[in-house]
């Protein structure tokens, strides 16, 4: 996302002057965003390194499964869930796009959004009313304010390298929809299998990487959803900010584009 982060201070000195907040209750938004954009991160757990770092929130690779009530809830959706993405086109639908081929140094890794950076699918959102539902009973789930949100796809013998989430103000779930034996994450130190109708959560801020080893595909549900150390006044000030770096990102480019055309 740099040198987009650059500007984003002022943007959110603007949102703040707009909407009258007291800056003290947005205090450690503000350090975040000031000294990402000066790429002054301090010096994180190992493994942790989002480019926009919020201080002040807990750090933990994985997160206990009982923190989250709405969790049983969730898995037991997963057969409807499954069916919704099988019938929306699963694994070869047209509505599939690849992910970035730079971190598939083995296989492929396709994705059917429902929401990227906030951005809705509305089609495939349409297609999905049962996976929706599900998501709108899980409390700070992101889609419309800012996060990821989709199907993850793993072809047979892919790999997807080490990378890192572009911010810790996020932690992700994974609820496992169709899993072959030899599908796997690392995130941080620990290594654990995904389970058909079972979710967990991390924080992708710390570097994380996948396989699948089987000759079948593996697919979950994605999602992100906001720390829950943040107040409803920083949640509100973060998704501000994830629109502007979306719009931001969007502008950089089509302005790339149009230069070399």
């Amino acid at each position: 996302m740099q040198p987009l982060v650059e500007k984003s201070s002022e943007y959110l000195r603007q949102w703040i002057d707009r909407n009258g907040v007291d800056r003290r209750e947005v205090a450690r938004i503000v350090e975040g965003v000031n000294l990402s954009s000066r790429r002054e991160v301090p010096e994180l757990p190992d493994g942790q390194q989002p480019e926009i770092f919020i201080p002040g929130l807990t750090a933990s690779a994985w997160w206990d499964s009982g923190e989250f009530s709405w969790l049983g809830a969730l898995e037991a959706s997963t057969a409807d869930i499954t069916s919704e993405f099988l019938a929306a086109g699963g694994f070869g639908g047209g509505g599939v796009v690849s992910q970035p081929s730079e971190l598939t140094d083995q296989g492929r890794w396709t994705a059917l959004y429902l929401y990227c950076i906030g951005k809705a699918y509305s089609r495939n959102v349409e297609l999905c009313p049962v996976t929706m539902r599900a998501l709108a009973a899980v409390p700070g789930a992101t889609a419309a304010g800012g996060g990821m949100c989709y199907f993850s796809i793993m072809e047979p013998r892919t790999h997807v390298s080490a990378h890192t989430g572009y911010t810790n103000a996020h932690l992700r779930c994974h609820l496992g929809l169709v899993v072959p034996g030899g599908s796997r994450l690392r995130v941080g130190g620990e290594i654990r299998e995904w389970e058909q109708g079972k979710a967990f959560v991390f924080d992708d801020s710390f570097e994380h990487e996948a396989w699948n080893d089987a000759e079948s595909g593996r697919a979950v549900l994605l999602f992100d959803l906001w720390h829950p150390d943040l107040t409803d006044l920083e949640v509100r000030a973060l998704a501000h900010m994830t629109g502007v770096w979306r719009r931001l990102t969007a502008r950089s480019f089509w302005s790339a584009e149009l230069a070399r055309s």
